[in-house]
């Protein structure tokens, strides 16, 4: 079953904490482990299927679950 929040889904594990998160980043499914968040301020660091979309850094600051 999945979930939204401020317009982004995400599946919870059995105690409710997001366990995974449809990046709006790349429309697509990743563990909250592969948040770009969580790559440190880098950018560098930050995979380039993250950054695909112009406005790649806007969609990441507005994601509620940024630094989740």
């Amino acid at each position: 079953m999945t979930y939204e929040l401020n317009g982004v889904e995400y599946i919870p594990d059995a105690s409710g904490i997001p366990e995974k998160v449809k990046c709006p980043m790349i429309d697509d499914w990743i563990d909250s482990g592969d948040c770009i968040s969580n790559q440190g301020p880098a950018e560098s660091c930050i995979p380039a299927r993250f950054k695909v979309k112009p406005d790649w850094k806007a969609i990441c600051k507005a994601c509620p679950f940024r630094d989740y």
